[in-house]
């Protein structure tokens, strides 16, 4: 896959991951500094969100977004996934008041290798794309959007929509009625 940064043409480097698809498992490292993994089945819905850097205005503009707008979500587990350095992190969720989402560094660069979205070549060499993925319970993609020039925003409306969708979900077991019907 390629993007555009600032109008160049720039591909994107690992796996190519597809809606319908397993979530990968993906490494990374909590603001504690300790490693865990993101992706894959959960017993909550994910919401990853991958950040070329919290130092641009469209990035930290999109984390504040997005953490309020997750606020409304209690079934929902979302990460903002960067590979800025943890002390820059840290200090910008705290000053930030990042609260409703969990920031995590893809210190190895795991997550974007895992999930397509490593930035190979220019200014922006061995960052993430911007993207969110939403991965429903039994570990699927659900939704996907690399936003094809990499500073716009995302479509936060439509990746709501799934979200809302995906946290509300009730799953269908037998009922009664259909047991008797047999």
């Amino acid at each position: 896959m390629q993007i555009t940064v600032h109008g160049t043409p720039t591909p994107l480097l690992g796996k190519k991951i597809s809606i319908g698809n397993e979530a990968p498992a993906a490494r990374i490292t909590k603001l504690d500094g300790t490693q865990n993994v993101i992706g894959m089945i959960a017993p909550t819905t994910q919401l990853l969100i991958a950040i070329p850097s919290l130092k641009t205005e469209v990035c930290s503009l999109g984390a504040k977004k997005f953490n309020d707008m997750v606020k409304q979500f209690s079934k929902l587990t979302t990460y903002m996934v960067t590979t800025d350095d943890i002390d820059f992190v840290k200090e910008y969720g705290k000053n930030e008041c990042i609260e409703n989402a969990e920031l995590v560094i893809d210190t190895n660069l795991n997550f974007a290798k895992k999930y397509g979205l490593l930035i190979s070549e220019g200014k922006l060499k061995d960052r993430l794309a911007r993207a969110v993925y939403v991965i429903d319970r039994e570990g699927l993609i659900i939704y996907k959007e690399i936003v094809p020039e990499v500073v716009d925003e995302v479509d936060y409306e439509a990746c709501l929509k799934v979200v809302e969708e995906a946290v509300n979900f009730k799953q269908k077991g037998h009922t009664h009625e259909n047991w008797m019907s047999v």
